[in-house]
């Protein structure tokens, strides 16, 4: 009995880390936190505001990233002032990019931007679809301790579930961020910022996934040689 409530104690606190890791890293990746919220909330109240008083449409992109390897250091941020002849300049890595255009004109980017919010929305689906599955495991796996049942097949599959279902979340939202960064570029022709329009991947997000599906497998072996060792005995 008391091993089996220390199996269930570690059970559920190894579980609780993988909630906390996966939110933290959904939390991040979606800007719901820290400073990127608040500044979102306030650019949106501020186009809003401006829409209402023009007749014009108005959208905004963070983070954009840009293709750095033909970009120099041209910013000049702190020039010269003191004879010692320090300059410091900035390569921008990433804009945030503010469109306004009147209602008349047409919006060349409306397909892409539909797909974007298209994928968008199913990125947060997906990432709370892992939540709702995640806490259903961790009450599953514990009643199957409880009943002497170990890893149950119906666990395991939804332990892969949860490692499918944030591979495709990160992809999802990366392909938010890559078709962002496709509906900015012509409006960035002829500028001195070229937009990198690389697919970019988080290599964190998929490793996560990846090794919640070999977990996954660790727990589906364990449980083949239980019931190998019950046929044999």
């Amino acid at each position: 009995m008391k091993s089996r409530k220390v199996i269930l104690r570690r059970i559920t606190a190894l579980y609780v880390v993988f909630f906390v890791v996966i939110a933290i890293g959904a939390v991040r990746s979606l800007g719901f936190a820290g400073d990127a919220f608040h500044t979102g909330l306030n650019d949106g109240r501020r186009v809003y505001a401006e829409e209402q008083r023009t007749d014009r449409t108005t959208w905004v992109m963070y983070d954009v990233g840009m293709a750095t390897s033909t970009m120099g250091f041209d910013v000049p941020v702190h020039p010269d002032t003191t004879g010692s002849g320090t300059e410091v300049s900035v390569r921008p890595a990433s804009l945030d990019v503010k469109v306004s255009m009147p209602e008349a004109e047409p919006f060349t980017g409306r397909r892409l931007d539909n797909l974007r919010m298209m994928c968008g929305i199913l990125s947060v689906l997906t990432y709370a679809a892992v939540f709702v599955i995640l806490f259903i495991v961790i009450g599953a796996l514990r009643r199957s301790i409880r009943n002497d049942c170990g890893f149950s097949r119906t666990n395991i599959a939804l332990t892969r579930i949860i490692g499918v279902l944030l591979i495709e979340a990160s992809l999802l939202f990366s392909a938010t961020l890559w078709l962002e960064a496709r509906m900015v570029v012509p409006y960035l022709q002829e500028t001195p910022y070229a937009v990198n329009t690389t697919f970019p991947f988080n290599f964190s997000e998929l490793l996560m996934g990846v090794v919640i599906l070999v977990i996954a497998e660790i727990f589906s072996i364990n449980a083949a040689l239980s019931e190998e060792q019950k046929l044999t005995i």
